[in-house]
């Protein structure tokens, strides 16, 4: 017993010994030209070590590298201050990869879309095969104990409309990592892995999302972020998403509501001017399939609301200009209503206007108290329908009914009315075709007024009679109650 504990620490002593022998002999260097050929071959891109590699001999093996970078037609696709990976030696004889630690600091991931709508990342170069391969064969197990990615950055640019979105402070920690056995099973449906995600800030043209945080799983090509909670327009927002990529058609729900978000802080990143103040809440619950965007817009379906109490209209008082018809003709509504009556669905049928609508000289000074704000929509296969569309002011009542082609940008049969205590439309006026260019149906009294509030129209037509107050026919039974 004590010949055989003397033989395992002469031999240990040599294996410490040869692995020193190994740090100190070995350069890792040496091998970059082949590890960058190896990779690029794998990736059919362009991969460079331009920092130092280093090895690491005692449990757990390693080798780390330094400024990496992948690059596609010449631009730098992928870059990291440093990657290191962390290996152990034992299940290797058996053809397997155990990794127990991956850690990725600081990757900048740059995407761009060119004019055309191509996508950087869909073109890459071409990857020779082999000679006389004829069919992806079973490949190297390779699992991943804890894989982290810390301070990470991704650039998106949208060459056409000159589009920025950047994603900063992306923090990753995965457990669990496995990736299919089967080099012929997507990588999409073969991976497999649980853990947490934190992002700093998401900002673009007109959104500034901060402090997201999430946890994500993804098994048999399902990927599931529960729950999610971030920060957006001074409220909070909470939800879930889940994406089922293993059928040909992938689906993707979303269900989130952000709570008492200020509504000058999202007008303002489509308008300079502040035209409404106040808390809103937005819950949407969304369900798509498709393999692209507009397929996804297609097969749209859910719920969509957008609710709010005490909001303050700056520039008009809706009261005063729908008393005094003189004053009516003056004014200007923009694009306020616009986010009132449409709600949630305000930028897809306000798209192509020009935000900032003039007010009229008689309106510019006032302003108008919202009471109460709901907007219910329902939508099946990209059509939104409303359920429950209106706002009140301390004198008045106006609601909306209709639906929204959302795929095809048109308005379906929109009508928008000032009610009456009974729910009766006192003023009507009804709106179709495109978005951009809508038609109006008769010239009613409302033109004046509810074209504006669309934000659609630039100036308001000559008032007619009101209608019949005899020929009541109930037009809103939702629950925003008439003014007292």
């Amino acid at each position: 017993m004590k010949k055989a504990l003397v033989v395992l620490a002469a031999l240990a002593g040599l294996l410490a010994l040869a692995g020193i022998a190994v740090i100190f002999l070995v350069d890792p260097n040496a091998y970059k030209p082949r590890i960058e050929s190896a990779v690029s071959d794998a990736l059919g891109m362009e991969f460079r070590i331009q920092g130092k590699a280093g090895l690491r001999f005692l449990p757990p093996a390693g080798v780390s590298f330094s400024d990496i970078r992948l690059r596609n037609h010449g631009s730098d696709l992928v870059s990291a201050e440093s990657f290191r990976v962390g290996v152990k030696l034992l299940p290797l004889l058996s053809r397997r990869v155990e990794v127990t630690d991956l850690i990725l600091e600081k990757p900048v991931i740059h995407l761009e879309k060119s004019a055309a709508g191509r996508l950087s990342t869909w073109t890459p170069p071409a990857v020779k095969e082999s000679a006389g391969k004829e069919s992806a064969g079973p490949g190297i197990p390779l699992s991943v104990a804890n894989a982290v990615v810390r301070d990470g950055r991704l650039v998106y640019l949208d060459r056409k409309d000159g589009a920025k979105t950047e994603i900063s402070g992306i923090n990753l920690s995965v457990k669990d990592l496995s990736l299919p056995e089967n080099t012929g099973v997507p990588l999409v449906k073969g991976i497999r892995f649980s853990g947490t995600l934190s992002v700093k800030a998401i900002t673009a043209r007109d959104l500034a999302v901060t402090d997201v945080e999430a946890n994500v799983t993804a098994g048999s090509g399902v990927f599931v972020v529960r729950p999610f909670t971030m920060k957006l327009f001074g409220g909070k927002g909470e939800g879930e998403i889940r994406a089922d990529l293993s059928k040909a058609k992938p689906d993707l729900k979303v269900k989130y509501t952000v709570s008492n978000f200020r509504a000058e802080e999202s007008l303002a990143a489509v308008s300079a001017k502040k035209y409404l103040s106040g808390p809103l809440t937005l819950s949407e619950n969304l369900s798509f399939q498709g393999s692209g965007i507009e397929e996804m817009k297609r097969t749209a379906s859910g719920q969509v609301s957008l609710w709010g109490e005490g909001l303050t209209v700056q520039g008009v008082d809706i009261d005063a200009v729908l008393s005094k018809v003189e004053q009516a003709k003056q004014v200007n509504l923009a694009d306020v209503g616009a986010f009132l009556l449409v709600g949630p669905l305000g930028s897809a049928a306000t798209k192509g206007y020009s935000f900032g609508g003039v007010y009229g000289a008689a309106a510019q000074t006032g302003e108008t108290k919202v009471t109460k704000l709901i907007s219910d929509w329902t939508v099946r296969n990209g059509i939104a329908e409303t359920k429950d569309v209106a706002f009140a002011t301390q004198k008045t009542r106006i609601a909306l009914k209709g639906k929204l082609d959302i795929v095809n940008e048109r308005f379906l049969d929109v009508t928008v009315a000032v009610l009456d205590a009974k729910g009766c439309a006192t003023l009507r006026q009804k709106i179709s075709g495109p978005f951009r260019n809508p038609k109006m149906d008769e010239v009613s009294a409302l033109q004046s007024v509810a074209a504006p509030i669309l934000g659609l129209f630039e100036q308001a037509r000559q008032l007619t009679k009101l209608l019949e107050p005899s020929k009541c026919e109930t037009f809103y039974t939702g629950s925003v109650p008439q003014p007292k």
